[in-house]
């Protein structure tokens, strides 16, 4: 965290009017800033809202989770530049809620708080190994890649020839395309620069990702899958040991499945790779039961046990045999998703890793009495699941939720005194939104010097320091 003595001062307060609700938003990601839309759209009722992150910049996930290769997907950080330009809207960066300042006492100064931190932690295999040097979660691996502070030092072990990746969702894709992908294809994106000399220097000949389940039951995409596709020197492969019974059911199964089943056994029967070429292969049917070691506890291989899958393959029946299998690899990955932090003064089911919460209001424990005032929203509400347009729909209901209960009546809440007199007593140095464009309009002069969008920056305080 900054000290308090970098914008104290340039934290201004608002003029509020007394029928203007106050709102306190936890989480400057696609959550927060699309809550924060739809509460603005209000014809009945006026809104000043304050955006809390625990980061000293803003936009969650959409700049440090989304690949590098897909600038498409971040062009909602214009909509949300000018959500946060508004005069009644404040971004607070570098402010860790529940810590710098309570919940509680949010509560006491805003008439609607409203948790959309997201998910921040990593599901864990449970298996022996999985702590062990070259074994990294991918929430470690994106933040690497995508330039989060806490993550710009990784230095991932692409040196070896195979990598293991736990997982079949997008975001296990995302780490196997960036992996796999020839440097051409990322050297014009945002992706951090220690990743591309990482990259350059990798031996890495396959990239296999292994999931416990059938075809089937593959989480990713159509667009994800089509891309390795279309990536130069880059071979797609499946394994799957019930293909034919896929394609006995192909016709009765729905048209988006139908299309991503068919785009994925067309590969379990690639045409042989060129000597150049990174094979990715996505392998169904295996559970991992061991990462192993070498004498300096660094990750020499992965042991694999093989399922039999069968029955419904839409439901299938998923049995352990006694087949096993050990795969030498250098580096593991693992992404089987993430779930909900606790946060100091929220409500949390640990049995759920969730926010107990009915229809975004959350409860003080499962199935039991509403928090006054204090609402969730995004990964924070559903848990890691849903791409950007659930997130949008998610806030829309969330924002529903909050404007009927204002309909019924108000929470009394402290007057005078402002949050960022608190924050400032307590030396949190508060970075505004001003201060994060300067931060932007450096990162895109970085950027033009290497014919990037933008060289995200992995140490603010040079730039924060500055008056």
């Amino acid at each position: 965290m900054f000290s308090g003595r970098y914008l104290s001062s340039r934290c201004p307060n608002f003029s509020r009017l007394l029928s203007t609700f106050k709102v306190a938003v936890v989480g400057s990601g696609p959550a927060g800033f699309y809550t924060t839309q739809e509460l603005l759209k209000s014809q009945s009722h006026k809104f000043s809202v304050d955006i809390f992150e625990k980061s000293a910049v803003p936009f969650g996930l959409v700049r440090f989770g989304v690949a590098p290769d897909h600038p498409e997907v971040k062009n909602c950080i214009s909509t949300f530049e000018e959500i946060a330009s508004r005069p009644n809207v404040r971004f607070l960066g570098n402010v860790a809620v529940g810590y710098d300042v309570t919940v509680e006492e949010l509560l006491r100064k805003y008439h609607v708080v409203v948790l959309a931190y997201g998910a921040g932690s990593d599901n864990k295999l449970g298996i022996p190994g999985e702590d062990a040097a070259g074994c990294y979660t991918s929430s470690e691996f994106v933040g690497w890649f995508n330039g989060v502070p806490q993550h710009s030092s990784l230095n991932p072990d692409l040196s070896g020839e195979n990598v293991a990746i736990v997982g079949h969702g997008n975001v296990a894709l995302d780490c196997a395309r960036i992996i796999a992908a020839p440097l051409p294809h990322l050297e014009k994106t945002d992706i951090a620069e220690h990743a591309v000399e990482c990259l350059r220097k990798r031996g890495v000949r396959s990239v296999n990702l292994y999931g416990r389940r059938g075809v089937m039951q593959f989480q990713g995409t159509i667009k994800e899958v089509r891309e390795f596709t279309k990536l130069s020197g880059v071979r797609l492969s499946v394994e799957s040991d019930n293909i034919e019974q896929i394609k006995s059911v192909l016709s009765s199964i729905p048209r988006p499945k139908k299309r991503l089943t068919d785009l994925l056994l067309k590969h379990s029967s690639p045409p042989p790779p060129s000597s150049s070429d990174i094979s990715v292969c996505i392998k169904f049917g295996w559970t991992p039961l061991e990462i192993k070691t070498d004498d300096t506890g660094h990750v020499r291989s992965i042991v694999l046990r093989k399922n039999q899958i069968s029955g419904d393959m839409m439901s299938p029946d998923i049995t352990p045999t006694e087949e096993t299998v050990e795969v030498p690899c250098s580096c593991v990955i693992t992404s089987i998703g993430y779930k909900v932090l606790k946060l100091p003064g929220v409500p949390f089911c640990d049995l759920t890793h969730s926010i107990p919460e009915d229809l975004s209001r959350v409860l003080e424990r499962p199935g039991g009495a509403r928090v006054p005032g204090l609402y969730t929203s995004g990964w924070a509400r559903r848990g890691s699941d849903g791409v950007l347009a659930t997130t949008i729909t998610d806030s829309a209901n969330t924002a529903h939720s909050i404007l009927e209960d204002l309909e019924k009546g108000v929470r009394s809440v402290e007057e005078g005194g402002d949050v960022s007199d608190v924050l400032v007593e307590r030396g949190v140095g508060v970075v505004t939104f001003e201060k994060w464009q300067e931060i932007d309009s450096l990162e895109k002069e970085k950027g033009r010097e290497k014919g990037k969008p933008r060289e995200k920056l992995v140490c603010y305080s040079d730039v924060l320091e500055k008056r």
